[in-house]
């Protein structure tokens, strides 16, 4: 087939079957991606399953988990879910928290939202920690945040700062899991 450009480009067609690494790679082949697996294995440390888990995801003792999909957010239902990790979803309690957080989500992609516990579902613009219900300590808002755009109870980190968001979009959670 001839291209507009005048060069031509040709159509293949693959069968795809289920194989084994073994059965695709020499020995050699399998020498050489070992390292990339190994320092993969490095960044993806402590793994969880349905969750991203980084070597650096400690801050003041605390661990901090991404959920690996985006899916309907729910405050009672990705609580109860941090709660199986032994922790909660995340608050944020400082500006050195925030900038760790951040630098988290940056980390997983940085494609939001990544819902954090804080909201004020309670008491429009009175923040608040869902788990405990303890005031909100640390807010750094995005520009022009809050809003309560459509009537938006639930707030979301992105790589630049808070913003609140609907509780029921799809978007991703961090569980916060005290040591």
């Amino acid at each position: 087939m001839k291209r507009y450009d005048g060069s031509e480009t040709r159509t293949f067609h693959l069968a795809i079957r289920k194989v084994s690494l073994k059965q695709v790679m020499t020995p050699a082949i399998r020498m050489s991606v070992l390292p990339i697996l190994v320092l993969f294995g490095v960044l993806m440390t402590g793994s969880v399953q349905g969750y991203v888990t980084y070597k650096n995801r400690y801050y003041n003792s605390r661990t901090y988990y991404i959920s690996n999909e985006r899916e309907r957010f729910s405050l009672t239902n990705m609580n109860i879910r941090c709660k199986n990790l032994g922790g909660y979803l995340a608050k944020i309690d400082s500006k050195d928290e925030d900038n760790f957080l951040s630098s988290f989500v940056y980390r997983a992609g940085g494609k939001g939202p990544f819902f954090t516990g804080i909201t004020d579902l309670a008491s429009e613009g009175r923040f608040y920690n869902y788990h405990d219900n303890t005031p909100a300590k640390y807010l750094s808002w995005r520009w022009f945040q809050p809003d309560n755009w459509w009537n938006e109870d639930c707030v979301a980190i992105w790589i630049h700062g808070l913003n609140d968001r609907k509780c029921g979009i799809y978007g991703r959670y961090i569980c916060e899991v005290p040591k």
